[in-house]
């Protein structure tokens, strides 16, 4: 770990902060499904939701930042239009047969590196996700805020909650109308 706040082999000129959006969704129970199915069916599960999500985020103008086993990070410059692909990726459970999938949003700055992004809006829809249940989209406040004119579901506030490293967050989930 670096004891200074700047790092003095990364120019920050190499680096852009932004406005965006943030969700990352993984397969519940795919541990579970690796041990009963085995390593080649579990990798097959794993690909065809990646390349799924990819499509839909195509759709919706979002773009996979990366995947890792059963888990992707999506950006997109629309709060919006995340919450969109959110809820399309959710609906592939039921859909397409994929185990139940749980999706955290956010939105806010971030510092873009290469094809990369980090920061606490990062790092709070990764911890979101994971507070998240099967089945639900879970969000800051911030997104919140920034979808609440949407009217393709209800948002029901699910508390203040302390995610791992991070301060409290007010979390709400999406409910379909």
């Amino acid at each position: 770990m670096l004891a200074s706040a700047q790092s003095p082999t990364r120019p920050q000129e190499r680096r852009k902060t932004a406005e965006a959006s943030f969700l990352f969704a993984d397969l519940c129970g795919f541990t579970a499904y690796t041990c009963l199915h085995g390593d080649e069916l579990a990798a097959d599960l794993a690909i065809d939701f990646q390349e799924r999500v990819r499509e839909l985020a195509a759709e919706e103008g979002c773009s996979v930042v990366k995947s890792i086993g059963d888990a992707v990070m999506v950006h997109s410059r629309d709060c919006r239009a995340a919450a969109r692909l959110a809820c399309r990726i959710l609906a592939l459970s039921e859909a397409e047969g994929f185990p139940p999938i749980r999706v955290g949003l956010d939105s806010g700055p971030a510092v873009r590196h290469g094809e990369d992004w980090y920061g606490s809006t990062v790092n709070a829809a990764a911890r979101v996700a994971d507070a998240a249940t099967p089945g639900e989209l879970l969000m800051t406040e911030r997104a919140r805020r920034a979808v609440a004119e949407s009217a393709s579901f209800t948002l029901v506030e699910r508390g203040v909650r302390r995610l791992k490293g991070m301060p409290s967050l007010a979390l709400h989930a999406a409910v379909a109308s």
